[in-house]
């Protein structure tokens, strides 16, 4: 019996029910059993330790997670027949069964009431809901709706789950209606957003013609010439072949979507079907780049292939929605679909959900969430630019801004700033973009550490034992682990100095 020794594990306490948030610092004896059972004998050997012993019936088990170096059981507490939002004990075991992180957010049995109280309608809960948002009804609509509880302090109450997809402003929101007074108890928009634009290719018109002057002397961008293009081929098309629908990617959202009949599709960025040949080809590359890690059978990340619509506003935005599965480009400025640097960052966010549903709930996720996407930008496209534009996000998108063109190079954003967790911006207004930035220069450091494959490997792998309100200092114990488990150790110590030097922790 894997019994854990409280004195020699490394714990973080919960703020309101005096039990382990989180065990860590440890690994169980190698075992035999399938993972889930194995999971389940932990929890209920120290279920005293946990504070979870008269619980372990009422934990549901979600989901389990198996990738490359690790198995992840998901374990939901349920009560009276409805799940408590965010009440959940997952364990982590490495492929020899060897357990090494527990997580735990249940609900003491003593703060659990007698019955469901609900005081307002399934009705009355929807209108409230999308007012909330909206202004008036008819400017939203619902997709998702279902009872849960929902925790405030140490008390947990009855309220209603509900998702809302708005178009314009567009906006995806996950709010929580008070069952018994009908208050809104939590909203939140978690729609992934780019606000800039640019016009990319393979990265990027601007690396690709050296010699070319890009802005006119008005300063608007000028259109890219010839040998900024690259012809590349569109793999893994199904079906006959008339549209872009693929193994891993389909363009079906997009509005007047292109056809063909002889597989030909040579347009230019001023010519329909570009735009969409762009998402297809770099998503399709990006995630053809996931498989050659190893995430690919049974443990391929994305089930289903990703839709997307190449066309889908006129505003100077893109973004991925978690409730629809699906990324939109828009077409202010210049087309968005048009930059593949902007289609990575997006993919990242695409990327983060299908391993952890709703991720980026909480401002230190949400700067991880663009600080992620602009690492995998960044690195996907860094052997193909010169080295002045390595470390530089969406270059010819900043081209069209005054400001940001002034940089050298001009970019949206960078990934090697000498930033450290000590000037993250916890107030109110905080920009989770500018945020992003010490994460992503934390991740582009462990790159060029560790090289492309190994740092990517690890990253990816470390997001299947977080959550959609996790922290930076959880991410690090994460990249850590996801080290011990696929690389046995190997790079611990280098870890360690970067995240040291990033102010990132404790991570021990």
């Amino acid at each position: 019996m894997n019994k854990l020794n409280p004195k020699t594990c490394r714990t973080i306490p919960g703020k309101n029910y005096g039990t382990p948030k989180e065990v860590w610092g440890f690994r169980t004896s190698p075992g035999h059993r399938e993972p889930v059972v194995a999971a389940r004998d932990l929890l209920q050997a120290n279920g005293d330790f946990l504070g979870i012993a008269p619980l372990i019936s009422r934990l549901r088990l979600q989901r389990v997670i198996e990738s490359l170096g690790a198995w992840h059981m998901i374990f939901q507490q349920r009560h009276l027949g409805m799940p408590i939002h965010r009440a959940y004990v997952t364990v982590h075991t490495d492929r020899d069964r060897r357990a090494y992180l527990v997580k735990n957010r249940a609900v003491p049995r003593e703060l659990l009431p007698r019955k469901a109280d609900f005081q307002i309608s399934e009705r009355s809960a929807r209108r409230r809901a999308l007012r909330s948002v909206s202004g008036a009804e008819n400017n939203a609509r619902i997709t998702e709706i279902k009872p849960v509880w929902y925790p405030a302090m140490r008390l947990i109450h009855p309220a209603f789950k509900i998702r809302v997809h708005r178009e314009r402003p567009r906006s995806e929101w996950l709010i929580y209606v008070d069952g018994e007074k009908g208050r809104i108890l939590s909203k939140y928009d978690n729609l992934a957003w780019l606000t800039w634009s640019a016009l990319i290719f393979d990265p990027n018109p601007v690396t690709a013609a050296p010699d070319w002057q890009p802005l006119t002397d008005k300063g608007r961008p000028r259109r890219p010439p010839e040998e900024a293009y690259r012809k590349v081929v569109l793999r893994d098309l199904r079906g006959r072949g008339h549209y872009l629908d693929g193994l891993r990617i389909s363009t079906r959202l997009t509005p007047n979507r292109v056809r063909r009949g002889d597989g030909r599709l040579e347009a230019r960025s001023t010519e329909r079907g570009f735009d969409e040949a762009m998402v297809y080809y770099h998503i399709n590359e990006a995630i053809r780049h996931l498989e050659s890690l190893g995430y690919t059978g049974r443990r391929a990340i994305f089930q289903k292939p990703i839709e997307v619509n190449a066309h889908g506003t006129r505003d100077d935005n893109s973004w991925y929605s978690p409730g629809e599965r699906s990324l939109t480009f828009g077409t202010g400025g210049v087309d968005d679909a048009e930059d593949a640097e902007v289609i990575l960052h997006e993919f990242g966010h695409a990327l983060q959900d299908a391993i952890c549903p709703d991720f980026g709930q909480s401002p230190e996720a949400a700067a991880m969430g663009e600080g992620f996407g602009d690492y995998l930008a960044a690195t996907f496209f860094a052997a193909k630019k010169p080295a002045r534009f390595r470390t530089a996000v969406a270059s010819w998108d900043a081209l069209a801004n005054p400001h940001l063109r002034q940089a050298d190079p001009p970019c949206l954003r960078r990934v090697d700033e000498p930033l450290t967790y000590e000037s993250f911006d916890h107030s109110p207004r905080a920009d989770e973009h500018e945020n992003g930035k010490i994460w992503s220069a934390t991740l582009w450091e462990i790159w060029e550490v560790l090289g492309w494959k190994v740092a990517d490997t690890i990253i990816i792998e470390s997001h299947f034992q977080l959550d959609g309100f996790t922290t930076f200092a959880r991410g690090g114990r994460a990249i850590l682990d996801a080290d011990r488990n696929l690389y046995n150790r190997r790079h611990l110590a280098l870890l360690r100095q970067i995240f040291r030097r990033r102010g990132i922790g404790p991570v021990e």
